[in-house]
C-alpha cells in the first residue's frame, strides 16, 4: 500500500469481527518490511485500531460511536494538548457505558522512531492560548522545557493574575498591588550588580503568584496584548519593559535539575550543573533575568535554593539576576531578610484597597446569577470592605469566600455583627464554609472529588479513567465522570488545568487547598487508593499479563512514589515489564523504602547499574536489568526480563554486584579526591570534591544531578581534603588541597567564612574539633601540623616533630584532653596535646609511609587506625600498644573510616587494588568488601542514614554509597575473578563449548559456555594475565596464556595441567592456528612478535620488532589466506598481515592512529580482518588485497568476529557501549550498553562473552520470530 510512496507515518482502523487478528498479522508483517526500508526517520510509526478482539465479533456501527464519544470527551482531554493520545483514546472507547460488553477495543504500535504521531488532534485545543515560539521549533533538545514554561504561563501565572476562573477563560480581576509592582519594575529596569536577587513573599494566599504572573505576562511579547492595561489601572511606572524577564519558571513539584534546564534553555544552551551553567553565563553582554516562583513549593526547596540559586547568585558576576516568588521560612537560605523583601503582608504592600476592589470583583464575576449584580454600589462596597478586613492580607481567602456570597439567593447584612465575626481568616477555614454552604449536603461529594488531587503528583493527576476511580475507591462511593463533570460545572474554581507529557492533568487551584483536603486523612491508604488505580487502568497482553507501553504516562512517572508512600513498593516490583518502563528517577528513590527480601533483590539489580540504564531508552534498559539479573543469580528476574530480548544473558559472575550499593554519584567532572559526611537540616549528605567544584548530596534521595556547593577557580587548585564541623549551630565544610589554602565554607549558602594560608605547601588532609569551647581545625601538610581557630582563621599553634611530609590527621579526646593524630612519611605516627601542642607518644611499627589515621573507642579504650603499605594497623592510644593489624589489601591504602556496625567498631579501608574493605576492631576479621569499584578507592567517609551506618566511597569520578549492615546475602557464585578480566578466548573441551577468561588476578578459568560452571583455574602466573588463545595439541584442546611474568604458558583443558612454557619478555597479546601440522603460537610483547611451537615451547622465528610506542599496546590474530595461515598484527598506527609459513609481510593497513585491536572472519568467500584505532573508528580490509572496503563507527578499544545465521558479524567495544554490525551491509544489528568493559570474544556458535570488570556476561542470540 505504501511501496513507493514518502508515508512514514500510517494510522489504520480496523471495524471488522475478529479484526484484532488480522490487526495482529498486518503489524507483524510491516515490522520487517518498515524496519528495513522506513529508515529511521524521527517520528515514524505504524498504529493499528481494532475494533473487536480475535475470537469477538463488531457490533454493527458500535466502533464509530465509540471513537466519536472518545474524541469528544473531556475525559480524553481537555483544551490543552494539541493532540489525543491514541492510547487515550483506547480507554476511554473501552470504558464507555455504551460498549457492548462482548467487544473489546485493541490498540498496537510498531515501527516507531520517538513518539506516537500526533495522527488526532484535540477539537477543544485552543491556538490562541498555546504559546508557539518558532524560532525554537528546530530545537528540540529544548522543546521540553519551552513546553513546560508555556503550560506555567497559562495554567498557573495567568490564571492566578487573572483572579477569576481557574481555567483562565474569564476576564482580568487583578486589582492594586501598585506599590509591589512600582518596586518590582525599577529592579528590573535598574539592574544593579550589588542586588541580583529581589524576593517576593508572605504568608499562604497573599497573592505572589498574582504579582508575579502579571509581571510575566507583562515581559512575554506573546502575551503583553492580552493584558488590559487600561482598565486595570496600571501606571506607564508599574508597567515592566518588554523581555525585561527572560523566563518565568514555576517552581512547584520540580526538581533542582528541572530548574537548571530550564534557566539554561532561557539563555539558549545546555548546562548539567550549575558550573557549566556559570561558565556560559560568563560571556553574556546582559544579565540574564530569572522569574522564579513558588520556591518553597519545590521538590527540594532547600537543596534548590542551597545548590543552585545562592551558587549562581554568589559566582555569576552580575551575568544572572533572579526574582523569586517564596514562603519566608527560605529567606534566610536565599541571604535574603524580610525586611528588605517586598513583603505582600507588610503594611507598605499589603494594599488592603486592592483586596477590597478584588473582593468586590469576586462577588460581582463569580456567579452568572451573583445577587450583587443587582445590590447597591454602597452595599456591595460595604460587604466588600467586611470581607476583605477579614482575608487580610489574603487574596485566596477573599476569593472563596466572596465566591460563597455569589452562589447565594440573596445578599448579606454587611452591618450583621455576627455575620462579621463569623467571617473566615484563613484559606482552609473558607474552603471549609464555602463547600458547607454552597453544597450543604453534596460538600462531602466535593470533598471526595478534590482530595484525590491533594495527593496527585508532578503536574496533577489525570481524568481520563483515573480520578473518579480514585475518588471512588477513597471514598468507598461510586463516582463517575457525570460526577467530575458536575464538580467542572459547579466548583470548578478550585480546578486547574495543567499538561504534562502531552496529557491533561488536573491540580487545585492552590497550595493552601491541597493542605486543607489532607487534614485527618490517611496518607497512606489514599496513596494506596492511587496505586490500585493506576495498575489496575494498564492494559493487559494477550498472555494475561499488564502492557506497560500502553501505561498512562502519569502511571509510569509516579505509580512508584504513590506505592512507595502506601508501603505497597514490594508487590509493584515483582512486575518486571514494570521495571522496564517505569521512570527511572522516581523509581530510584522508591526502591528505599522495599521491606522484603525479594523486594530488596529487586530494588539491589536495579540500582546496580542505574547510573547507565536511567538514561537509556526501555528496551535497552531491559537488557541491562536482565544482565544485572543474571550477576546477581536472580534467576526469575533473569528469565522475565530476558522472555522478549534477541541477545539473552546466559549467565553472569556476580563479583562485582553488591547488594549493598545504595546510590551512585556519577556528574563528576574528573576524579573525586575527597569525600565528607555531615547533616543538613536534619538530612544526611555527602560533600565531595572533583577539580572543579565541591558538591552536596542528599544520601537518601540519591537522585539528581550533582549539586555545586563550591565552583572551584583555577587560583584554588586540587582539593584532596575535607572534613566537616558544625559553627554557629550551621554545618561547615573545611577544603584543603594543592594551592596551600584551607577554606571554611558555609554549607548552606555556600559563602566562604575564611581561609588558613600559612602552609608550607599542598595541605594533605584536615579534621576538626573543639578546644576549649572553640571550633578548630587541625590541617597536616608538608612537615607541619596546624591547629587553626575556624571563627577567626588565627592559627593556634603548630607540630612540628615529623621529618616528613604529614600524611594525615585525626581528632579525639583522650582522658578528657583533646588530642590530634598525626602520620607521615617519616614511617611514624603521632599523638599531640592540641591545647599545649605537646607530642605525647609516638607509634613507630609501621614499615612504610603512614598515609591515613581515623581514630574511635574500643571496650573502653581509645584507639587509633592508622594505614602503611597494604596494612592498617589498631593502637592503644593511651598507652602507645599496636593491638591488631589488618592485612588483605593488595595495593596502597588511602584512606580509613570508622563507625559502628551492629554495636561493634568497626574500620572502613580504602586501597588502590579498587576495593573497600569492612574490619572488625576486636578481631582483626575482615567483614566484607566492596569490590564493584572498576578504579582506585581514593576517599572513604562514614554516616548514619535512616538510623543504619552507610559508607561513602571516591573511585575515579563516581562517589558510592553503600549499606551497612548487609541486608541480604551475597548471592554471587563462590567462583570468578576477583580483579579486572582482560583477555578470553572459546574452545571445545569433550563436545562441550567453554570459554577461558583471564585477568588481573594472576589467572586464566576455564568456564563450561552453557551453564556458567568453573571447571577449572590455572594459577601458575605470577603478575597479570592478559592474553589467551585456545588450540588443539595432538588432539588435546589446550590453551596458551601469557602476561606481565613473561611466561607464555600452554595448558591441558581437560586435566589443568601445565603442559609447557615459553621464555620471552611481557606480553600483549597471543594468539593460535596450525602451520604444516603443528600447532602455533604468535605472541607480541613490548620488543617483538614471534612464532613458538606450542608442543615444544620453541621459538621459530621472529616476524617484527616494535617501536617503543608500538610496543606498548599491540595485538595479533590468525586466520587463513587462500589455504596460507596468515597473523595480523598491530603495530603502532598500522596493522600487518604476515604469511606464517614464509616469514614473509604480504600487506600493511594504515591508519591514523594506534590500532587497538584486531579480529579476523570471512565476507562473500573473502579473508576480512576488522580493525579499531584510537579514532573510535573500526575498519574492514580485504586480506588478499590490502583494500579498505568499509568503515564502521563507534569502535575502539576491542574487536571480535563470528557469525549469525551464516551472516559475519564483528563486535566492537567503545568506553560507552559495545555494538554488534553486519559486515555485509554495515548495519548496526545490536547495542550492548555496559561501560569499562574490559575485552570481548565469541562463542563457537555465535555466543557473545564479555569482560566487566570483575565479571563475565555470556549472552546468546535466539532468532527473532
Amino acid at each position: 500500500m505504501l511501496r513507493g510512496t514518502r508515508i512514514r507515518r500510517v494510522l489504520l482502523m480496523l471495524d471488522t469481527c475478529y479484526s484484532s487478528h488480522g490487526g495482529d498479522e498486518f503489524t507483524a508483517a510491516a515490522i520487517t518490511s518498515m524496519t528495513r526500508k522506513w529508515g529511521d526517520t524521527h517520528g515514524s510509526g505504524l498504529a493499528v485500531i481494532t475494533s473487536a478482539q480475535s475470537s469477538e465479533q463488531a457490533a454493527t456501527g458500535a466502533f464509530p460511536r465509540l471513537l466519536r464519544d472518545a474524541v469528544g470527551s473531556l475525559t480524553t482531554a481537555g483544551t490543552t494538548p494539541a493532540v489525543l493520545p491514541l492510547d487515550s483514546i483506547v480507554r476511554a472507547m473501552n470504558a464507555d457505558s455504551d460498549k457492548p460488553g462482548h467487544q473489546t477495543i485493541g490498540y498496537s504500535v510498531a515501527g516507531l522512531t520517538g513518539e506516537v504521531p500526533p495522527f488526532l488532534p484535540n477539537p477543544r485545543h485552543r491556538p490562541s492560548m498555546t504559546r508557539v515560539d518558532l524560532a525554537f521549533q528546530h530545537a528540540s533538545e529544548f522543546e521540553v522545557h519551552e513546553e513546560r514554561r508555556d503550560t506555567e504561563l497559562r495554567n498557573r501565572f495567568l490564571v492566578r493574575a487573572m483572579g477569576g476562573n481557574s481555567s483562565g477563560t474569564g476576564g482580568w480581576w487583578f486589582a492594586g498591588r501598585h506599590t509591589a509592582l512600582l518596586d518590582i519594575t525599577a529592579w528590573l529596569h535598574h539592574p544593579d550588580p550589588a542586588r541580583p536577587l529581589q524576593v517576593v513573599t508572605g504568608n499562604p494566599g497573599s497573592g505572589k503568584t498574582a504579582v508575579l504572573g502579571l509581571i510575566a505576562a507583562l515581559t512575554d511579547p506573546q502575551r503583553r496584548g492580552t493584558v488590559p492595561v487600561h482598565s486595570l489601572g496600571l501606571p506607564a511606572a508599574v508597567v515592566p519593559a518588554l523581555t525585561s524577564v527572560d523566563v518565568a519558571i514555576y517552581a512547584q513539584s520540580l526538581t533542582t535539575h528541572h530548574v537548571l534546564a530550564g534557566i539554561a534553555t532561557a539563555a539558549r544552551f545546555r548546562a548539567d550543573t550549575p558550573v557549566q551553567l556559570l561558565e556560559e553565563l560568563v560571556d553574556r553582554d546582559a544579565p540574564l533575568t530569572v522569574l522564579i516562583d513558588a520556591l518553597d513549593e519545590a521538590a527540594d526547596p532547600d537543596d534548590l535554593t542551597r545548590h543552585l540559586l545562592r551558587p549562581l547568585l554568589d559566582h555569576a558576576a552580575g551575568k544572572i539576576r533572579l526574582l523569586v516568588g517564596t514562603r519566608d521560612f527560605l529567606l534566610d537560605r536565599l541571604g535574603h531578610r524580610r525586611d528588605t523583601a517586598i513583603d505582600l503582608d507588610a503594611d507598605r504592600y499589603a494594599d488592603l484597597q486592592a483586596l477590597t476592589t478584588y473582593t468586590a470583583t469576586c462577588l460581582l464575576e463569580a456567579s452568572p446569577n451573583s445577587p450583587y449584580r443587582k445590590e447597591k454600589p454602597e452595599r456591595l462596597r460595604a460587604v466588600a470592605e467586611a470581607v476583605a478586613a477579614a482575608a487580610s492580607p489574603s487574596f485566596l481567602v477573599a476569593r472563596i469566600t466572596s465566591a460563597t456570597l455569589a452562589a447565594r439567593d440573596r445578599t448579606v447584612d454587611p452591618q450583621d455583627s455576627g455575620w462579621r465575626r463569623a467571617l473566615p481568616r484563613l484559606p482552609g477555614e473558607a474552603m471549609h464554609r464555602d463547600l458547607e454552604t454552597r453544597f450543604s449536603k453534596k460538600a462531602k461529594k466535593v470533598r471526595d472529588l478534590l482530595r484525590p488531587l491533594a495527593f496527585a503528583e508532578g503536574q496533577g493527576l489525570p481524568w481520563e479513567d483515573i480520578w473518579a476511580a480514585v475518588a471512588s475507591r477513597a471514598a468507598g462511593i461510586t463516582y463517575t465522570d457525570d460526577d467530575l463533570l458536575w464538580l467542572r460545572k459547579h466548583a470548578g474554581s478550585y480546578v486547574v488545568e495543567a499538561t504534562e507529557d502531552g496529557c491533561s492533568t488536573y491540580r487545585l487551584y492552590h497550595q493552601a487547598l491541597a493542605d486543607y483536603l489532607r487534614k485527618g486523612v490517611d496518607a497512606a491508604a489514599l496513596h494506596g487508593a492511587i496505586a490500585e488505580v493506576l495498575a489496575s487502568r494498564v492494559a493487559r497482553r494477550l498472555d494475561g499479563r499488564l502492557d506497560w507501553t500502553r501505561a498512562h504516562p502519569y502511571t509510569l512517572r509516579h505509580l512508584a512514589t504513590h506505592a512507595a508512600l502506601a508501603g505497597r513498593i514490594d508487590a509493584l516490583l515483582t512486575d518486571t515489564d514494570y521495571l522496564v518502563h517505569a521512570e527511572p528517577d522516581a523509581l530510584l528513590p522508591a526502591l528505599h523504602q522495599t521491606t522484603t527480601d525479594t523486594g530488596a533483590l529487586t530494588a539491589a539489580v536495579y540500582r546496580c547499574t542505574s547510573h547507565i540504564h536511567r538514561h537509556l531508552s526501555p528496551s535497552r534498559r531491559r537488557q541491562v536489568l536482565a544482565a544485572d539479573a543474571a550477576r546477581f543469580r536472580a534467576s526469575r528476574l533473569q528469565q522475565d526480563l530476558s522472555a522478549s530480548l534477541t541477545w539473552r544473558p546466559r549467565w553472569a559472575t556476580g563479583q562485582q554486584a553488591a547488594s549493598t550499593l545504595l546510590t551512585a554519584f556519577t556528574e563528576h567532572v574528573s576524579d573525586v579526591m575527597a569525600v565528607a559526611c555531615t547533616h543538613l537540616d536534619g538530612r544526611a549528605v555527602a560533600v565531595t570534591a572533583d577539580e572543579e567544584a565541591v558538591r552536596v548530596w542528599d544520601l537518601a534521595t540519591g537522585t539528581g544531578a550533582g549539586t555545586e556547593l563550591i565552583t572551584l577557580s583555577d587560583q584554588m587548585g586540587w582539593v584532596s581534603a575535607m572534613a566537616c564541623t558544625v559553627l554557629a549551630g550551621r554545618p561547615h565544610v573545611v577544603t584543603a588541597g594543592s594551592d596551600g589554602v584551607a577554606r571554611v565554607w558555609d554549607i548552606a549558602t555556600g559563602d566562604e567564612i575564611t581561609a588558613f594560608i600559612k602552609h608550607t605547601g599542598w595541605v594533605n588532609d584536615v579534621a576538626c574539633t573543639h578546644l576549649e569551647g572553640r571550633a578548630v581545625a587541625v590541617t597536616a601538610d608538608e612537615e607541619a601540623a596546624r591547629v587553626w581557630d575556624l571563627a577567626t582563621g588565627t592559627e593556634l599553634t603548630t607540630f612540628t616533630g615529623h621529618t616528613g611530609r604529614v600524611r594525615a590527621v585525626a581528632c579525639t579526646h583522650l582522658s578528657g584532653h583533646p588530642v590530634a593524630v598525626t602520620t607521615s612519611d617519616d614511617n611514624t605516627a603521632r599523638v599531640w596535646d592540641l591545647a599545649t601542642g605537646t607530642e605525647l607518644t609516638t607509634f613507630t611499627s609501621h614499615t612504610g609511609w603512614v598515609k591515613a589515621v581515623a581514630c574511635t573507642h574500643l571496650d573502653d579504650r581509645l584507639i587509633a587506625v592508622t594505614t602503611d603499605d597494604d596494612t592498617a594497623r589498631a593502637w592503644d592510644l593511651a598507652t602507645g600498644t599496636e593491638l591488631t593489624t589488618f592485612t588483605g589489601h593488595t595495593g596502597w591504602i588511602y584512606s580509613v573510616a570508622c563507625t559502628h556496625l551492629n554495636a561493634r567498631p568497626v574500620a572502613v579501608t580504602v586501597a588502590n587494588d579498587n576495593t573497600a574493605r569492612v574490619w572488625d576492631l576486636a578481631t582483626g576479621t575482615e567483614l566484607t568488601a566492596f569490590t564493584e569499584h572498576i578504579r582506585s578507592v581514593m576517599a572513604v567517609a562514614c554516616t548514619n542514614l535512616d538510623g543504619r551506618p552507610v559508607v561513602v566511597t571516591a573511585s575515579g569520578n563516581i562517589a558510592r554509597v553503600w549499606q551497612l549492615p548487609i541486608e541480604i546475602t551475597r548471592l554471587t557464585a563462590a567462583a570468578g575473578h576477583s580483579a579486572a578480566v582482560l583477555a578470553g578466548a572459546s574452545g571445545v573441551l569433550e563436545g562441550l563449548s567453554v570459554v577461558v577468561t583471564a585477568g588481573e588476578d594472576a589467572t586464566a578459568r576455564v568456564w563450561d559456555l552453557s551453564t556458567g560452571t568453573e571447571l577449572t583455574t590455572f594459577t601458575k602466573h605470577t603478575g597479570w594475565v592478559n592474553a589467551v588463545a585456545c588450540t588443539h595439541l595432538d588432539g588435546r584442546p589446550v590453551a596458551v596464556t601469557a602476561g606481565r611474568d613473561e611466561f607464555v604458558r600452554v595448558w591441558d583443558l581437560a586435566t589443568g595441567t601445565e603442559l609447557t612454557t615459553m621464555h620471552t619478555g611481557s606480553v600483549n597479546a597471543v594468539a593460535c592456528t596450525h602451520l604444516g601440522g603443528r600447532a602455533i603460537a604468535v605472541t607480541t610483547g613490548t620488543d617483538a612478535a614471534r612464532l613458538w611451537d606450542v608442543a615444544t615451547g620453541t621459538e621459530l622465528t621472529q616476524l617484527t620488532t616494535f617501536s617503543l610506542y608500538a610496543g606498548m599496546d599491540n595485538a595479533v590474530t590468525c586466520t587463513r589466506l587462500e589455504g596460507r595461515p596468515v597473523a595480523v598484527i598491530t603495530n603502532g598506527d598500522a596493522a600487518q598481515v604476515w604469511d606464517l609459513a614464509t616469514g614473509t609481510k604480504l600487506a600493511t593497513f594504515t591508519h591514523k592512529s594506534r590500532v587497538r585491536a584486531v579480529a579476523c572472519t570471512h565476507l562473500d568467500g573473502r579473508a576480512i580482518a576488522v580493525t579499531t584505532d584510537n579514532d573510535t573508528v573500526a575498519r574492514i580490509w580485504d586480506l588478499a588485497t590490502g583494500t579498505e572496503l568499509t568503515k564502521l563507527t563507534k569502535g575502539v578499544r576491542a574487536v571480535a568476529c563470528t557469525h549469525l545465521d551464516d551472516r559475519p558479524i564483528a563486535v566492537t567495544v567503545g568506553y560507552y557501549a559495545t555494538r554488534a554490525w553486519d559486515l555485509a551491509t554495515g548495519d548496526e544489528v545490536a547495542v550492548f550498553d555496559f561501560q569499562q568493559v574490559g575485552t570481548v570474544a565469541t562463542g563457537p556458535t555465535g555466543e557473545l562473552i564479555l569482560a566487566l570488570g570483575w565479571d563475565v556476561i555470556v549472552f546468546h542470540h535466539v532468532a527473532s520470530h
